[in-house]
């Protein structure tokens, strides 16, 4: 089974600046979601040295910034979506 590959970025600014909630986002998915999911975490996906504000996430490669509780529920489902 095909599984969608996310990172969350759990780095001094991406914790604080929301990487924590992140994390207990995405442990706290249905079941359905996480088998479909290999999450990891880093503690430093090396974005926060420019304009985009934290915290960062990749997934499949790729990075993405100023995510909230409510997007990564929505990026996470539609990758899942494109993968079953």
């Amino acid at each position: 089974m095909e599984k969608v590959n996310v990172k969350i970025c759990i780095g001094t600014m991406c914790y604080v600046m929301g990487g924590a909630e992140l994390r207990d986002t995405i442990e706290s998915l249905p079941q359905n979601i996480l088998e479909h999911l290999n999450v990891s975490y880093s503690p430093c996906l090396g974005c926060g040295k420019g304009e985009q504000a934290p915290p960062f996430i990749e997934v499949n490669g790729k990075r993405i910034a100023g995510v909230s509780k409510n997007s990564l529920i929505q990026i996470v489902k539609e990758e899942v979506r494109n993968v079953i």
